[in-house]
């Protein structure tokens, strides 16, 4: 693989014989030339053994990604059940926690103990969390299983997402990402109606306990089709020298920080106000965890969790925040469309999620023409400008024409913006890991993996936050008068109190409420710029 030196690693010029600033191999690199397979990387002769091993990863990401939306169809369900209403949100806040906390363990974990272990590890524990959530006998244990499942599904994302850069040529990476994502995908998508069936017909028990044999045959499937070598990072020495390799510390560290911040962000405005003792301890708390973990990490660790070194690699930062932003605009756009609909034409909820359906084909789309473009050309760079312009046009039309009488046709304004996060996503991937060197890469690949969930939360949230702020200035601008207090408390608080509305009072609260939702649209908008303008400055690099 290449060797990508910094300036902590040069040496005298002797040493530097090899590889040269400014070469690889002996090579010039050249910004502006398409990546060249690796002839030590596998060839397209070998592509049948890689083909399997990614069949099998996939019914891993589907599980674990229609988990989310299986689950967000019954969360009043089965908070009712236990009379914890108030507490429905903590469903899905759990497997957040989960989640993020675990991530970035997973990375340095599978260099040291190996892939295939780490990987049947996290289906062993989404399968325990779906287990102790379908036995649950109250509410604290169902949270428990979410958060559990959450630290599997943590593993599941990363693993596989490890494996791939393992096994193919970088050139071809993007294409076999789209199909992971087709995965990802489709179990979203299936997940919501499908959830809502079973919770009706046999009960939502069933929703979490028919997950664990599906993971189970998983793991089975991992256990005697992937056959792929260890890392070469792998320690041959006992279990307690192993153990030694584990930055427990630095591990500790963010973990706390990323709960603090992922539990202010999701949890902020409904179980606590934004202006609140509360929010200022979570928020300072996860800041001062941050800044005690870089310092451990730079001074501290002997074998960190995450080396900071690798985010001053080429493009890797910049890949980071080009995901992230992407992302970040996509998931607010999903966020407000729904909601868009059950406002102004008092549809269903799941009516109201069918018109989520162009953005998920799009994103379908995007990763797969991504893939056969860097596959064809090797270039990568203007896929991440031209991404943040084609997921542009969605926000532009969204802001100038859903004005409250939307078609069925316009409901397609929203595949532009699933199209260009498709292709960020698969070209962001493609231009961190091009400049790094392979025992890099796992712990790349995780804090990567951690930033697109940080992002799911974060795009909810700021989306959310905008919607709400602006809603309630515009209701206490036109909304006057005795009972105007109780009006904007209860439409702030319930979607299904303004479908109630009728006459001119409806009409200035579905006003009121489109334009708190056209301030979101713009926040996307400048997510999509921004990570357009960011793509500028990614290199492209000859291997």
């Amino acid at each position: 693989m290449v060797a990508i030196l910094d300036d902590s690693d040069t040496h005298s010029a002797e040493s530097q014989s090899v590889h040269k600033p400014g070469s690889i191999d002996g090579r010039a690199i050249d910004e502006e030339s398409p990546l060249l397979s690796d002839p030590d990387e596998p060839n397209v002769k070998a592509l049948t053994g890689v083909g399997t091993i990614i069949a099998v990863l996939l019914l891993g990401e589907f599980i674990s990604n229609a988990d989310a939306t299986l689950v967000m169809a019954a969360t009043g369900r089965i908070s009712s059940e236990f009379d914890h209403l108030r507490d429905a949100s903590w469903l899905s806040t759990a497997y957040t926690l989960g989640l993020c906390a675990a991530q970035p363990m997973y990375g340095k974990l599978s260099d040291i103990y190996g892939r295939k272990p780490l990987l049947l590890i996290s289906y062993f524990l989404f399968a325990v969390g779906c287990i102790i959530c379908g036995v649950g006998s109250q509410m604290w244990m169902i949270i428990l299983g979410r958060a559990i499942s959450g630290v599997g599904g943590a593993g599941t994302m990363t693993i596989s997402s490890v494996i791939i850069t393992d096994i193919v040529p970088k050139r071809e990476v993007a294409s076999w990402r789209a199909y992971v994502n087709i995965a990802m995908t489709l179990g979203r998508s299936i997940g919501g109606p499908l959830g809502g069936w079973l919770s009706d017909t046999i009960g939502w028990r069933w929703l979490f306990l028919l997950q664990a044999p599906f993971v189970a045959f998983a793991a089975f499937l991992v256990v005697i089709k992937l056959q792929i070598s260890s890392p070469s990072s792998l320690s041959k020495g006992s279990s307690a020298s192993t153990l030694r390799q584990v930055d427990f510390l630095g591990l500790a560290l963010l973990g706390t920080a990323i709960l603090a911040i992922t539990v202010l962000l999701d949890q902020g405005g409904k179980s606590f106000p934004w202006r609140s003792w509360v929010t200022l301890f979570m928020g300072a708390g996860g800041i001062a965890l941050l800044v005690a973990f870089t310092l451990v990490e730079a001074y501290v660790a002997r074998d960190p969790i995450f080396d900071l070194r690798i985010l001053r690699r080429p493009n890797v930062s910049i890949s980071y925040l080009i995901g992230f932003l992407q992302i970040t605009a996509q998931l607010g756009m999903m966020f407000s469309v729904p909601l868009y609909f059950q406002v102004t034409q008092q549809a269903s909820t799941t009516a109201s999620g069918g018109h989520l359906v162009p953005a998920v084909v799009g994103n379908t789309i995007g990763g797969l023409l991504a893939g056969i473009f860097i596959r064809r050309t090797g270039y990568y760079k203007a896929l991440l400008v031209l991404a943040g312009l084609v997921a542009s046009v969605t926000y532009v039309l969204l802001y100038f024409t859903w004005d409250g009488q939307t078609g069925i046709w316009e409901s397609l304004f929203i595949m532009p913006g699933g199209i260009g996060t498709g292709v960020a996503s698969g070209s962001a991937f493609i231009a961190m890991t091009v400049m790094l060197q392979q025992e890099e890469v796992a712990m790349a690949t995780a804090g990567y993996m951690l930033l697109i969930s940080f992002a799911m939360t974060a795009g909810v949230t700021v989306s959310n936050t905008t919607l709400g702020l602006e809603f309630q200035k515009q209701l206490q601008s036109n909304l006057h008068g005795p009972g105007s207090k109780k009006v904007i408390r209860r439409a702030m608080a319930d979607t299904a109190y303004i479908a109630q509305l009728g006459g001119r009072l409806r009409e200035i609260v579905v006003m009121c409420y489109l334009s708190g939702l056209k301030y979101t649209y713009l926040v996307s908008l400048a997510c999509s710029l921004l990570a357009s303008f960011l793509g500028l400055f990614i290199r492209n690099y000859q291997l």
